[in-house]
């Protein structure tokens, strides 16, 4: 069994999803110093204490790496018209992972310096291979098409 190119994509995908789960996404730095930490499932707050508002990220990528899983396996039956649907809903997912980033931003920026950590990068990654995915699974199902309907009689 050979490994083709769009499964290489979901399992890099999913490696960066699984790491950004793990890292600060964000520092919010106060006038007086006092900074911040937000991570996909809590922020903690200057004072020590924490909050779990913020868990929808943490959930969102959860759910993407399982997408991808899924992509994963029924990717080894070669069935490409369930591999690119579950390719466009992990595009969405990451999608809807930056909106919810965005507002969470939005509401917590008011008069704070913030400050992005790598773990913001990673999933827009994961996006791009996503779609290098979706792509690639079109092209690998043009290419058998056009294979088995190249050996037709002629009249």
């Amino acid at each position: 069994m050979k490994f083709r190119v769009y499964q290489l994509f979901y399992v890099a995908a999913l490696a960066l999803l699984i790491a950004s789960l793990f890292m600060p996404v964000t520092q919010y730095i106060e006038p007086n110093g006092a900074t911040s930490v937000v991570s996909n499932f809590s922020i903690l707050q200057p004072d020590g204490s924490c909050s779990y508002t913020v868990c929808a990220l943490g959930v969102v990528l959860i759910f993407t790496a399982l997408v991808n899983v899924f992509a994963l396996l029924i990717s080894f039956f070669q069935n490409f018209e369930l591999q690119k649907r579950v390719a466009i809903l992990g595009i969405l997912l990451l999608t809807g992972y930056y909106l919810l980033l965005l507002i969470v931003s939005l509401l917590m920026i008011e008069g704070v310096g913030m400050t992005m950590e790598i773990a913001t990068i990673l999933p827009f990654i994961a996006l791009i291979l996503n779609v290098m995915s979706f792509l690639s699974t079109r092209r690998t199902e043009a290419n058998i098409l056009a294979a088995a309907s190249g050996f037709r009689l002629r009249d």
